[in-house]
């Protein structure tokens, strides 16, 4: 019998930490043992409903328990999991169901209008509820409990069994499926283990969208692997993040840069016992808000992280020893991978150069699903090429410098967004800064820079202190003041979404030369 089954941990685990908690939603709880059983319950229900091995059922849901069931009980079966962004349209939706060719969809009552309307032209595809649902939805709750008692024997698969299909969030261009196999997530797992030191007492609060390898695998599934808990909430609430930091002793959690300034703006966060927290794992902070973060999690690891959909999460983190000295880095490779920085030729550039970031490994995916071109474009000559932009410093550390999407191209030269953005967020008004490229009919293009900021900052004060720091040339032409960024599920600015709306706005400073400074 093969071991590659995702699934196959819960069996163990319902013997070693039979009575320990596994996960924790609210007042309802699962201990290790319960788990086991209705994963295997469901799984059962599953098989009555018509669901085999290599079906792929989509999701559409928030953070819900019966969320995380359900993708076990598929891999169980051997599957295949489609988590669902719930902010689509029901067009999106649409094209997605169609293009993955899923047999089944299940969902909770706030997306089943959404559902239903995706579902408009594909009446063959079964409809299951994660939360009862209205006539016409299969309950999974009422599943688990019509089969309570049976055992379903773990598919036999190999590492290349496909576990999940997972479409990225389109921030460069329309999304694409992601391949995520039983041997993707299981080096994932394990590679989250060694690098965090995860351990059975060890509980995590998660808030990160189940649909987003985030929530799933950041660590996510790994904390089940070592006999830990999970305690999950249906959204990101901070007053209740910190209520259940305390109240349930949470050691490791994964925020966005934006949940971070929420957490300790909330007015409870002073009086709140934070101290169980032993890592925290971040991406895009600021020195001023890293600062913070060390002032409210006096006990914790601060990891700067980088990871995408295709690395099946975390690909490199900032080890402890260097998190003060190595701050702005994300770090090192995380177990099992292997990173370079190459130029257009695939050739390693020197220590410092900036070039693409490319990785290898058993936890990247085996690419894109019915796409030959996009896979052949992104993993090519055995690497996985990220789009991304970054330099190593002389000790190995990694730095993330721009998206290639995102270089500004200038009067022939080329300048990178997060240079400027960097300057930007140093303002003490500044809590986040997002640079795009404006056309410009004698530059081709120049800086537009969207802010979010404190009461009190005026544009002409920021390009003040931009132009103290910055070559003329990459002070922005365009100051937008935002309530807030558009950011995909992991906490990234979507730029694409901010290049489109600068035309339908109005900024707020504007400077435009009519020589090359």
């Amino acid at each position: 019998m093969s071991t590659a089954n995702l699934a196959a941990m819960l069996a163990g685990n319902a013997r070693r930490f039979a009575d320990a908690d596994a996960l924790v939603f609210g007042d309802r709880r699962w201990t290790h043992r319960q788990l086991d059983d209705d994963v295997n319950a469901l799984a059962a229900g599953l098989v009555a409903e018509g669901v085999r091995r290599d079906s792929r059922v989509a999701v559409v849901a928030d953070n819900v328990p019966e969320f995380l069931l359900l993708c076990l009980a598929l891999a169980k079966l051997g599957a295949v999991v489609v988590p669902l962004n719930y902010r689509l349209t029901a067009g999106e939706l649409a094209r997605l169901l169609a293009h993955a060719r899923v047999g089944a969809v299940a969902t909770v009552p706030e997306f089943a209008p959404l559902t239903t309307a995706a579902l408009a032209d594909l009446p063959q595809v079964r409809r299951f509820a994660l939360e009862p649902v209205d006539d016409g939805w299969t309950d999974v709750r009422a599943l688990v409990a019509a089969h309570r008692g049976a055992r379903v024997a773990d598919a036999d698969l190999d590492d290349a069994a496909l576990q999940r299909i997972v479409y990225t969030s389109g921030t460069t261009s329309l999304p694409k499926g992601v391949l995520l196999t039983h041997g993707n997530v299981n080096r994932n797992m394990h590679a989250q283990i060694v690098e965090l030191g995860l351990r059975p007492t060890d509980r995590i609060l998660n808030v990160a969208p189940l649909y987003h390898v985030g929530g799933t695998d950041l660590p996510g599934f790994g904390i089940w692997h070592v006999g830990g808990a999970m305690v999950l909430h249906r959204r990101f609430v901070p007053a209740a993040v910190l209520r259940a930091i305390e109240t349930e002793r949470i050691t490791g959690m994964v925020v966005a840069a934006t949940m971070l300034d929420m957490v300790r703006r909330e007015p409870t966060a002073a009086g709140t016992d934070l101290s169980s927290v032993r890592w925290l794992i971040f991406s895009q902070v600021t020195s001023a808000l890293f600062g913070v973060a060390r002032g409210l999690f006096p006990n914790a690891r601060l990891i700067e992280g980088y990871g995408l959909t295709e690395t099946c999460s975390g690909l490199t983190y900032l080890d402890a020893a260097h998190q003060e000295s190595k701050q702005g880095s994300v770090g090192l490779p995380v177990p099992w991978v292997q990173v370079r920085v190459v130029d257009p030729d695939g050739a390693d550039v020197p220590v410092g150069a900036h070039g693409e970031v490319v990785a290898r490994g058993p936890k990247v995916s085996p690419g894109y699903l019915d796409d030959p071109a996009a896979t052949a474009a992104a993993f090519r000559d055995g690497w996985f090429h990220t789009g991304d932009i970054g330099c190593f410093d002389a000790d190995g550390y990694l730095y993330i410098r721009d998206r290639l999407k995102d270089m500004i191209r200038s009067g022939g030269e080329n300048m990178s967004s997060a240079e400027i953005e960097n300057v930007l967020a140093d303002h003490p008004l500044v809590l986040a800064a997002s640079v795009v490229a404006a056309p410009h009919p004698t530059w081709q293009e120049v800086p537009a820079a969207f802010v979010v900021a404190r009461p009190g900052l005026t544009p002409e004060v920021l390009i003040a202190h931009a132009r103290q720091r910055l070559g003329r040339f990459k002070v922005p032409r365009e100051v937008y003041l935002v309530p807030e960024f558009p950011t995909n599920p992991s906490g990234k600015v979507l730029k694409r979404t901010l290049r489109e709306l600068r035309p339908t706005l109005r900024p707020d400073w504007t400077y435009d030369d009519a020589r090359r400074d």
